[in-house]
């Protein structure tokens, strides 16, 4: 068993490393996306070409992208990983989840001994990845907040300078710097190469789900439909925004005592579980060799899950 263990992981290693390698860079990437674009102007009086096609790859294995494209699950993975702003696939997102849930059952069976405990850790485990990209999002997420009022600012001061809508949109993404500045870059850049400005500002709405940026594409598309003072009423939304901000930070503040003590009670039981079975591996191996026992482990990780989320919705507080 110890034979086949290491022999197992070091495949998967093997392969992690090949695909890690052989995944093109991001000026390669850069240098692709620059070309398909010069290939689409160069078609572009062609009737059939009414939008903007991109080329986004799910896996470098042709067959695998086909089935991915497919997949609902697939595609809301593709949208977190742009919104995190990581440059993976879904492909190899899935293949290093898996490479860790068959490393750590692997690992459980020699250490816990065989049996379901071992891979339910696996899966458990098996989805930091998937953890990581949203913590990755939500702070991407919490830039574009603070970078947002500024932004909308700079959009009013070049409105009232006499600059057109359209305009405005790249003056943020000269001046506004990562993240908020590249996606509006972005969006101009689907405005040169002739897509609808309702189309742009929406695509650039899902990339960023925010509700205030959602709010301010509502006003701006209202106001280029009905007609008014965008100027005035971005003025206001400016405002509004920092106040916001302010309370969301006094929010947080506030509420730091209870998430610290959230995640100090979700990991103690593991924490402890761990140094016991290193200083003594015969104390905690009655919980895993016996049936009732183990009922006794998987009761404690459900009502530890079910504690962290009742904990997590009494100290998120929404503003």
């Amino acid at each position: 068993m110890p034979i086949l263990s290491i022999f197992v992981i070091l495949l998967l290693a093997i392969f992690a490393t090949v695909s890690y390698f052989a995944e093109p860079s991001e000026n390669d990437r850069k240098i692709r996306e620059r070309l398909i674009a010069l290939d689409r102007h160069a078609v572009a009086e062609r009737p059939e070409e009414d939008d903007i096609l991109k080329r986004i790859t799910f896996s470098s294995i042709a067959l695998l992208d086909q089935y991915l494209r497919r997949n609902a699950l697939a595609v809301r993975v593709q949208t977190l990983l742009e919104q995190a702003n990581v440059e993976w696939t879904v492909g190899r997102l899935f293949f290093i989840s898996v490479c860790i849930v068959i490393a750590c059952a692997l690992v459980g069976n020699w250490w816990i001994g065989p049996g379901g405990m071992s891979w339910v850790v696996a899966l458990a485990l098996g989805t930091v990845p998937l953890l990581w990209l949203m913590r990755k999002r939500s702070t991407r997420m919490r830039k574009f907040g603070v970078q947002l009022p500024e932004a909308i600012d700079l959009i009013s001061r070049a409105l009232k300078a006499g600059h057109a809508l359209s305009a405005t949109i790249e003056i943020v993404a000269v001046e506004i710097p990562d993240p908020l500045g590249p996606e509006f870059r972005r969006a101009a850049d689907e405005l040169n190469y002739g897509l609808p400005f309702r189309e742009a500002l929406l695509n650039l709405g899902r990339r960023v789900p925010l509700s205030d940026l959602r709010f301010l594409i509502t006003a701006v598309m209202v106001q280029k439909e009905t007609g008014g003072n965008l100027a005035e009423i971005l003025d206001k939304s400016s405002n509004v925004l920092r106040a916001r901000m302010n309370l969301q930070a006094k929010v947080r503040v506030y509420s730091a005592q209870g998430r610290l003590t959230g995640i100090i009670l979700t990991t103690l039981p593991l924490i402890c579980f761990v140094a016991i079975s290193f200083l003594d591996p015969r104390y905690t191996r009655l919980l895993i060799e016996d049936e009732f026992g183990r009922r006794l482990v998987y009761a404690a990780l459900a009502g530890v899950v079910v504690g962290s989320m009742f904990i997590q919705r009494i100290v998120r507080i929404k503003v």
